[in-house]
């Protein structure tokens, strides 16, 4: 397991920029956030530039996110949106498998408040043919779909049945700490759905989701250690942080605790001891 860290960290900073100052950090592998605006995977020319940074700095792509919001439909009783949704999600499954980014993480977003009834349950019923036809895109392509868990428990709800209903190889989750810290229930869902992990989204908060550092919140980071080495995860511990909501404003200085803390989590419990 190595720490890996979002392009994303500022993502007002371009690429050419972004990844030398990532890999400086010590930083081995990378993940493309959810704003086009800095990592745009459309084109092929686009994906070719992106290989040609990856490949000069030495370091792997761990996974893509599909567009936020253009790809968040993925419910919406509106066809020409859900089909807009289920569009932009497959440019992404391309551009990992052009990148061999190996995982696209996608949301479930659904509106929130919707009441039990009809149009709920056809909400629903359109999410799980649109996460259907992602899935078989996605093992078409070799890569795999990763599904985020939210911020308010009938998501999860909803996440929970996906998860049961698509029980392949090339589906799984994408755990959120910050997103189940908002809830409150840390760390649940990282436990139930353990053997289903494909990658996580690693950042702190102390109630809303501000995508802080490892302990600039409220997050138990001692329960999550324990809970991490006991599983049996292959993947990178993938830092998904900010430094808008952050108290370190300096790039460098930010990627270097960044990296310092990764490590931290990445230490075995029993490495208290030892101190």
């Amino acid at each position: 397991m190595k720490p890996a860290i979002f392009t994303s960290f500022d993502e007002t900073i371009p690429l050419t920029q972004a990844i030398p100052m990532i890999r400086d950090a010590g930083f081995e592998a990378v993940s493309f956030g959810a704003r086009p605006q800095q990592s745009d995977c459309t084109t092929a020319h686009a994906r070719d530039a992106i290989r040609k940074l990856i490949d000069a700095s030495g370091m792997t792509i761990d996974s893509l996110h599909a567009p936020f919001p253009e790809a968040d439909r993925l419910f919406s009783l509106d066809e020409t949106e859900r089909s807009e949704s289920i569009r932009q999600c497959r440019i992404s499954l391309d551009a990992a498998a052009d990148l061999d980014g190996k995982i696209v993480v996608i949301h479930l977003i659904q509106p929130y408040g919707i009441p039990p009834g009809e149009v709920r349950n056809k909400m629903i019923e359109r999410g799980r043919r649109s996460v259907g036809a992602l899935a078989d895109y996605a093992a078409d392509r070799g890569v795999k779909l990763a599904l985020e868990n939210g911020q308010k428990r009938d998501y999860d709800q909803v996440l929970a049945g996906l998860l049961a209903e698509f029980n392949d190889p090339h589906v799984g989750l994408c755990y959120d700490s910050g997103h189940e810290n908002v809830q409150g229930t840390c760390f649940k869902l990282l436990e139930q759905f353990a053997d289903r992990l494909l990658t996580v989204h690693i950042h702190d908060n102390r109630g809303s989701d501000t995508h802080t550092l490892p302990y600039e919140g409220t997050i138990d980071w001692d329960r999550f250690r324990e809970i991490l080495h006991g599983l049996h995860y292959a993947g990178n511990l993938l830092l998904e942080v900010h430094m808008h909501h952050s108290q370190f404003k300096d790039h460098k200085v930010f990627l270097a605790e960044a990296r310092k803390r990764a490590h931290k989590l990445l230490q075995p419990p029993l490495e208290d001891h030892k101190q």
